[in-house]
């Protein structure tokens, strides 16, 4: 589970960097569908540490 978990911190992370890039190269349309592919990976990664560390009540 730990791996699955550094793959997806590591595909948030180069999404971050292409974010980055179409802002400069003012790419609208890509940017708006990373975003979309960025919370859908910070989604699984916060359900993936759910598993792991199960709310403490």
């Amino acid at each position: 589970m730990n791996n699955y978990l550094n793959k997806l911190y590591q595909r948030h992370r180069r999404l971050n960097r292409l974010i980055d890039n179409c802002k400069a190269a003012s790419r609208q349309q890509e940017l708006r569908q990373l975003k979309k592919i960025r919370l859908r990976i910070k989604d699984e990664i916060a359900a993936a540490r759910m598993k792991l560390e199960p709310a403490r009540l």
